[in-house]
């Protein structure tokens, strides 16, 4: 995330300010993200696509772009792979993008899988379609893949 900001700001990563990456809520929800991948003992994510939104996006810098540099460093860099969907509005975070980078094993899903759990969780802007973020707990078949 750091080295993203800097490269948008073209600065080195020792002179970032993360007034917005390092405010609360992005920080509990890196904490969160890698205490629930530790207690759950991930070890294979899947992340076959990210969904960006189109328009602008109004920050501490002024009105950005979508996707916003931060996050279009970091879908760069680690080759995340994105589709530009046609809400208006900022789907992706720099904070999001970072911890996908973070954990992606694959853009692959295996063939067959059963799904264990579902996890959703709800983002608090209000865009034409829910702002929801979906994970499943799968388990595959080897005999199948």
């Amino acid at each position: 995330l750091g080295e993203a900001e800097a490269k948008a700001h073209g600065t080195s990563i020792e002179e970032v300010h993360f007034h917005e990456v390092g405010a609360v809520d992005s920080i509990v929800d890196i904490i969160s993200a890698a205490v629930c991948f530790d207690d759950l003992g991930i070890d294979e994510v899947y992340i076959p696509v990210i969904y960006e939104g189109t328009g602008t996006v109004h920050c501490a810098h002024g009105t950005l772009p979508i996707p916003v540099p931060a996050v279009n460093n970091i879908v760069s860099s680690h080759h995340l792979p994105i589709h530009i969907d046609t809400i208006k509005g900022e789907l992706v975070t720099p904070t999001g993008a970072a911890i996908a980078a973070s954990i992606v094993t694959s853009h692959t899903l295996p063939s067959t899988f059963t799904i264990k759990k579902t996890g959703i969780g709800a983002g608090k802007r209000a865009y034409e379609r829910p702002s929801l973020l979906r994970a499943m707990l799968i388990e595959t078949d080897p005999r199948h893949q």
